[in-house]
């Protein structure tokens, strides 16, 4: 009775009372069983992940979606939509060796889209009402949330992945005491010297795929249980959750409970922080899925990839691993039993034939190894420690220095440097000997014709015929240096002509720079204003432009903030033509108000740009708002091309939205007159224009958008500050956000207060 699963059973008894009331013609009944019916098994999935739950899941979505398809006799897209749902919340589960923590994270979020398209399609192309919307959004909302979920799992992981571990191949485990699931104390070092261990890391009971784990595990343990493996896990659950789990998992290995998460730290397994609904009891953070196989030892001779999460998931990885081990062990074996025979001197004829038979392997394995040693590409040059005497070389030192294998073990190392070069050869084999390794590139070969030869040496030491030497590969690195020289070359030539660019592009910032007007004479016009021109690159593809004009007797500015297509060079040409032609706007009969304006500039934007009916046409173009303002009259007049103005009256911001066309070259494009919105303006109310670069700038602690939301809160915020103080604050604000990032496009806001 241990392992009844209440709610899965309980499940299944709405399934079959969805089956049965959809038989009978209720089908909102049935919908509503059926959805019961989902949640119940998906309740206790983390608990046992079966596939008793994976069948009345999937029930509970067919059932639903026949409910909602089969009594309009439309074409079952619900229930397609709904099996796609199944698919999001439990493929990973069901397949889980295959998926792993961080495998085919795309396939939640590709289900979950195809899922609410199909459905969206279902209710679009047939007659649901309002059964079709309620009873599967909880499902798809469930489906939603999951998707999201297994996407940020998945980059918390890997991020905390890159670390690598502390405990690593070749270094002694950690020592550690933790109670298993009996509360029994349990120490790495009881067993020493008598098995091997395998340490499986957990994130918990919460985790389902932690529970595939440790059943593809057990699976597997006769097998372990074979080569004197013992399995063990550590999880950060108290004993009684341990206990409680390896009962309903059935497993036939220790849990171990490190509820401080002290040994996961040692380790370096320990994710501090992670955002997970299912795991906020565990203040510590959780454990980052890891596997590690010490031998008897209490050496690290296996560790699972960190930056391949799933990879602990599979012990097939472990087996060759364990296969070295044994090989090892009985080589040693073979070594005592030898030493006892000789002792005693009572070998038998048998005996003997299979101890031939192990020389001849190894003879064997030995010529193998020094097949490999002659043909590789790199020099080898065993030295002695002491004196420098070379004690062995391969063919291809030989080849470099131009001596044969006899002449080379009879010199020393120090015959191979140049004799400038001898202090710091005797320098080298100090440090390789202290640090036990080095790699230098900083002292060339002699060979015997007296040319020098630079070389890329990586020293180590190691014993040899039971003395300590140093074994140095040598590459000849010649070619290397070629190749380097004309990179380097080629990079003289790519920075002189990048600088010739750069000077033409300085030169371009001069003649854009020069068609503007200084910023700071608009405040002739109107004393309260700014205007915040931040260009990304030294031209900008953004552009003001200001006017004071009278017009019927009263006197008029004319402002506009104007973003050309791109920014950089071809944006800042596109300004000049865009200036060009507001200035062609003024004392125009035919311009009487902005919308006239748009419409005259992108009439003769499509002259100017399509003179040559041979050239591909170009759709290049700018978004724009214009206003008029009357500050004797508080009046103003407004149009605009994609780009809305803003109206900040006290605590509320008034939004003059632009007409959705941009001005633009593209004579495909279907032509509409610009609309000419009149506002009646306040004192002390406060006028922007503006482009799109202060709101799209990436930033902030996510490295997320500023957003037209925050730059109206933003605006709003600054209200009770003169125009001059506002525009300090603004660039502040947006150096702020921006950070580190780039800056990613052309930045301008203008300002202008009534009073």
């Amino acid at each position: 009775m241990r392992k009844l699963q209440r709610n899965t059973t309980l499940a299944l008894l709405l399934n079959v009372l969805a089956l049965v009331c959809l038989f009978v013609g209720f089908p909102v009944i049935s919908s509503i069983f059926s959805l019961l019916a989902f949640f119940l098994a998906m309740n206790e999935v983390s608990k046992y992940t079966s596939a008793y739950q994976f069948a009345n899941v999937f029930a509970a979505t067919v059932l639903m979606g026949l409910s909602l398809d089969l009594p309009n006799e439309n074409l079952p897209f619900t229930t397609l939509a709904l099996m796609l749902v199944f698919c999001t919340t439990l493929t990973r589960i069901i397949f889980f060796k295959t998926f792993s923590y961080t495998s085919y994270a795309w396939f939640e979020p590709l289900c979950f889209f195809l899922a609410l398209t199909v459905w969206i399609l279902s209710n679009l192309l047939f007659h649901h009402d309002w059964k079709g919307y309620a009873f599967p959004l909880p499902l798809f909302i469930f489906a939603g949330i999951f998707s999201w979920g297994i996407i940020k799992d998945k980059n918390q992981l890997l991020k905390s992945a890159r670390g690598g571990y502390k405990v690593q191949i070749g270094r002694h485990a950690d020592e550690f005491e933790l109670p298993d699931q009996e509360g029994n104390l349990v120490k790495l070092s009881d067993f020493r010297n008598k098995r091997h261990v395998l340490l499986i890391f957990v994130r918990g009971d919460w985790c389902p795929g932690c529970h595939m784990m440790l059943r593809t595990y057990e699976k597997n343990n006769h097998k372990f249980k074979e080569k004197n493996i013992l399995v063990m896990a550590i999880g950060p659950d108290p004993v009684g959750v341990n206990r409680g789990m390896v009962e309903k998992l059935g497993l036939d290995f220790r849990v171990l409970s490190d509820e401080g998460q002290r040994t996961a730290m040692n380790y370096g397994v320990q994710l501090k922080e992670y955002d997970n609904d299912f795991a906020e009891k565990y203040e510590e953070g959780i454990p980052l899925p890891a596997s590690f196989l010490v031998d008897k030892n209490g050496i690290v001779r296996y560790v699972s990839r960190p930056d391949k999460v799933g990879e602990f998931l599979n012990p097939s990885l472990i087996f060759p691993i364990v296969e070295q081990l044994d090989s090892k062990q009985r080589s040693n074996m073979f070594a005592n039993e030898t030493e006892d025979v000789k002792q005693k001197n009572e070998l038998t004829r048998e005996e003997l034939k299979n101890y031939e038979a192990i020389l001849t392997t190894f003879k064997k394995e030995l010529n193998n190894y020094r097949s490999i040693i002659d043909k590789a590409n790199d020099a080898i040059i065993v030295i002695d420690i002491v004196d420098g005497k070379i004690h062995q070389s391969n063919p291809a030192a030989a080849n470099l220095l131009g001596y044969n294998n006899e002449e080379l073990e009879s010199i020393s190392l120090f015959d191979l440097h140049p004799t400038e070069y001898l202090d710091r050869s005797s320098k080298i084999v100090a440090d390789v000997w202290e640090k036990g390794g080095l790699i230098y590139t900083d002292i060339p070969f002699v060979t015997r014709t007296k040319e020098l030869i630079p070389v890329e040496c990586s020293a180590k030491v190691a014993p040899f015929a039971g003395r300590p030497a140093i074994v140095i590969y040598a590459r000849d690195i010649r070619e290397r240096i070629r190749l380097q020289n004309e990179i380097n070359e080629q990079r003289r030539v790519i920075d002189e002509k990048s600088q010739d660019i750069k000077d033409s592009i300085e030169y371009s910032k001069r003649i854009q720079r020069s068609i503007l007007k200084e910023r700071d004479k608009i405040r002739a016009y109107a004393q309260e204003s700014f205007i915040l021109f931040n260009p990304k690159d030294v031209v900008s593809g953004d552009f003001y432009w200001f006017e004071s004009e009278e017009q019927n007797g009263e006197k008029l500015l004319k402002v506009a903030a104007v973003d050309c297509t791109g920014h950089g060079v071809p944006g800042a040409f596109m300004s000049l033509i865009g200036n060009s032609l507001l200035n062609n706007t003024l004392n125009n009969p035919v311009v009487i108000n902005p919308a006239k304006a748009l419409d005259f500039v992108d009439a003769e934007l499509k002259k100017s740009l399509n003179k040559n009916a041979e050239d591909k046409p170009l759709r290049d173009g700018m978004d724009i708002n214009l206003c008029y303002v009357d500050l004797k009259n508080r009046k103003l007049q407004y149009a605009g091309a994609n780009n809305p103005l803003y109206v900040v009256r006290g605590n509320e911001l008034i939004v003059l939205n632009a007409d959705k066309q941009p001005i633009t070259a593209s004579t495909e494009h279907e032509v509409h007159p610009f609309t000419n919105q009149v506002f009646e303006l306040q004192q002390n109310d406060s006028v922007y224009l503006f482009t799109d670069g202060y709101a799209d700038q990436f930033g902030g602690p996510n490295g997320k958008k500023f957003m037209y939301k925050r730059f109206k809160e933003t605006l709003l915020s600054l209200q009770n500050r003169s125009m001059a103080e506002q525009k300090t604050e603004l660039f502040r604000i947006f150096q702020e956000w921006k950070g580190n990032l780039e800056q990613v496009d052309d930045v301008l806001v203008i300002g202008i207060r009534v009073t």
